[in-house]
């Protein structure tokens, strides 16, 4: 299975810049990493299920501290085996990657920040 990388501009939860976050997806775990200060967030694999309804739509709108990022990328199902459309939301506290073909859903819970010494 690949990792996915994917990029993101907007406001690190570090140093306060506007600047792209590269986020690689693992199958068992995410990482969210600031470009501009190295601030690295960790996130770990916690359920793997068929989403029945949507937990995209579900969390998307919630507020909290930080701005919610919502991001898909084409990429092959690993429940299905289809190149479809996965959502990604990426939130305070975790990670949420669904297909939109079958509904298979992994929540990624946020596990730990490191900040390295400049």
């Amino acid at each position: 299975m690949e990792s996915w990388n994917l990029k993101y501009k907007t406001k690190c939860y570090n140093c306060g810049k506007i600047v792209d976050q590269i986020i690689e997806i693992y199958p068992n775990q995410a990482f969210v990493k600031c470009s501009n200060c190295g601030a690295t967030r960790y996130y770990i694999l916690k359920t793997v299920e068929i989403d029945k309804g949507n937990i995209i739509e579900e969390e998307k709108d919630k507020k909290r501290k930080f701005d919610n990022w919502l991001l898909e990328k084409e990429a092959k199902c690993y429940n299905c085996n289809t190149l479809y459309i996965q959502d990604i939301l990426i939130t305070e506290s975790g990670m949420y990657v669904r297909c939109r073909n079958c509904g298979f859903a992994r929540y990624y819970w946020f596990h730990m920040m490191e900040i390295p010494n400049k």
